[in-house]
């Protein structure tokens, strides 16, 4: 708890100087672009001015997921967050295309432009405080899981880019009295039309339900086989609610002399250790194993794994009793006709096993 509230202070901390530079950044340039006539140097302002804008929707997203859980809302606010860069992404968009129409209109009727070297020394300046402003908010971001930021960070870096292109038109007119000024805030305006692009693309992303972090869902997975009794972990599934909130399930191998009260002082062990490492909550299945039928096992793996597409298998079960097999396959994407690929798994199984009926659930590669 006392992480999520730092995560919280920290993020909100960041924003708040984001907001500061970026409306000192902004005042600085709109002043000396509007003096010289500059259309790129005020479309850089104005890029600043969605940037504290960008900054101020951070915090209020960052403060509206924290909201505690209601009836209808049972999983919490988290995915506030990823809507509130939703909104980040269409004021950049909004501001890309409005400043690629201004940039045109100045392509097709120039006007005389007084760029002074006092421009340049502002636009300089501001390169040097935007590439600060990034290094810091993109490590801050990855350091508290924060999505907004880290593209706020991303986009701070960008904008430093822009800002040299800026500077080069500054510099062409002073020195060569040559007016490139709408061609560059054309230039501009495609860059912050591209990064609200791939900012609305991440964010939605996400809410869709995309893939989890590979090295959150490996650090889980090690860590669940590194409790004793946990011969094996498998079928992670983490559903995301927010950049730091997340509920999910996964499946274990035990050894099958355990009994119920050694199974359930084991779940609470796994979901302990992952509620207190990741703030995840695990819902906990068991795949009771033989030690007697280990040679079985290694049978249907080589079975299962001679097929394109398979990953391998687990929860294997035998009963030689009722000539009984059942196991999970792991699967990738690329397996399009399931049914087909049951029934060719069943069949080489059955080729071994004679007179056994065989039970198959085929688990995609949820996780990595």
């Amino acid at each position: 708890m006392n992480d999520l509230k730092e995560r919280e202070k920290k993020i909100t901390q960041t924003g708040i100087i984001g907001i500061l530079a970026n409306i000192g950044l902004a005042t600085g340039k709109a002043i000396v672009g509007l003096i010289a006539g500059a259309v790129s140097v005020v479309l850089d302002a104005i890029n600043n001015l969605s940037d504290a804008i960008s900054s101020v929707i951070t915090i209020i997203g960052i403060k509206l997921s924290k909201k505690k859980p209601t009836e209808k809302h049972p999983y919490g606010f988290g995915r506030i967050e990823y809507f509130s860069t939703i909104i980040i992404a269409a004021i950049i968009l909004a501001t890309g295309v409005a400043s690629c129409y201004e940039a045109v209109e100045k392509i097709i009727h120039p006007i005389d432009i007084e760029f002074s070297w006092v421009t340049a020394v502002v636009v300089d300046s501001a390169i040097v405080v935007k590439i600060a402003l990034g290094l810091f908010t993109r490590r801050r971001g990855k350091k508290y899981n924060s999505e907004s930021l880290v593209a706020s960070g991303t986009d701070a870096l960008m904008d430093s880019f822009i800002s040299i292109a800026t500077l080069i038109s500054i510099g062409v007119s002073l020195i060569w009295q040559v007016n490139i000024d709408g061609w560059i805030g054309a230039l501009i305006s495609l860059f912050i039309i591209k990064a609200g692009i791939e900012m609305l693309l991440e964010a939605v992303s996400h809410v869709m339900g995309a893939r989890p972090d590979a090295a959150i869902t490996k650090a889980i997975k090690r860590d669940v086989n590194s409790i004793k009794g946990v011969r094996g972990a498998y079928d992670l599934v983490l559903h995301n609610y927010g950049p730091d909130q997340a509920m999910g399930s996964i499946h274990v191998e035990i050894d099958s002399s355990m009994n119920a009260e050694e199974i359930h002082i084991l779940s609470m062990q796994i979901q302990s250790l992952i509620i207190e490492r990741y703030h995840v909550l695990l819902t906990v299945g068991i795949y009771a194993i033989d030690d007697n039928e280990t040679d079985k096992y290694e049978q249907i793996q080589g079975v299962v794994k001679s097929f394109e597409g398979a990953l391998g298998c687990h929860g294997f079960f035998i009963d030689h009793e009722k000539k009984f097999i059942s196991f999970d396959v792991l699967v990738d994407f690329t397996v399009t006709d399931k049914g087909k690929f049951i029934t060719n798994i069943e069949n080489k199984t059955k080729e071994i096993f004679e007179g056994y009926n065989v039970s198959i659930h085929l688990d995609l590669n949820y996780s990595d």
